[in-house]
């Protein structure tokens, strides 16, 4: 179809209006946090098994939102804690770029795998990492949530919801990540301590950011 000279002014000046609407929304949407709750979850104490020490507030911004920490005692090893961040970021790329940077020590992969646990509302994605080190190393266990859903790819998950983003806003990203020393002998034990803890947290979560907003009676 060709299209007539009298009509390119006009479609000209649209395409234009479009960009002067979309391009600035591009560079910086608002802000749509899906949690119902969101004000409650740096309460980590509510989640099972979890020993808070609290927020590193120094660390927010105006997409940083949250940065909480605290310890997650393993039965198995009581003098030797596995220890946890849940950190909440706008910046989606950045905050799934490089999670293993969240730990307060620094940990080289040395193998990475994806499992799916189970869990309420169904299995969750959770990264396991085991870094180098011999005879001991780190197990890692870490699960992105994107707005209020599980992913394993958070970028891919963006990237999907680009123009829901453009219309209604950018969703933050939650990382919950947690890690702790083990050895050969005590690694089946420590990653399943792990992977308990982020199902644990994962509920907790569920319960301030889905289950309220179905049931707003049933929260304080």
């Amino acid at each position: 179809m060709k299209v007539e000279t009298r009509h390119c002014a006009a479609i000209t000046a649209l395409a234009l209006a479009a960009l002067w609407i979309v391009w600035p929304r591009w560079l910086a949407p608002d802000h749509a946090d899906p949690c119902a709750r969101p004000d409650v979850l740096t309460v980590t104490g509510l989640i099972r098994g979890t020993v808070p020490a609290g927020e590193r507030r120094e660390r927010l911004s105006r997409d940083l939102i949250q940065w909480s920490e605290g310890t997650v005692p393993d039965l198995g090893a009581p003098r030797d804690p596995l220890v946890f961040r849940i950190v909440r970021n706008y910046d989606v790329l950045k905050a799934a770029e490089r999670p293993l940077m969240l730990l307060p020590q620094v940990v080289e992969p040395e193998d990475v795998s994806l499992e799916l646990a189970d869990a309420p509302g169904g299995p969750l994605p959770i990264h396991v990492v085991k870094s180098t080190g011999s005879p001991g190393f780190h197990v890692v266990a870490y699960l992105y949530a994107f707005g209020n859903e599980p992913v394993d790819t958070p970028f891919f998950a963006q990237l999907g919801g680009v123009f829901d983003e453009l219309r209604g806003g950018r969703r933050p990203l939650t990382v919950f990540l947690v890690s702790g020393r083990a050895t050969e002998e005590t690694l089946a034990a420590r990653r399943a301590r792990a992977i308990g803890w982020i199902v644990d947290a994962w509920a907790q979560f569920q319960v301030l950011c889905v289950d309220h907003a179905r049931h707003p009676s049933r929260a304080g």
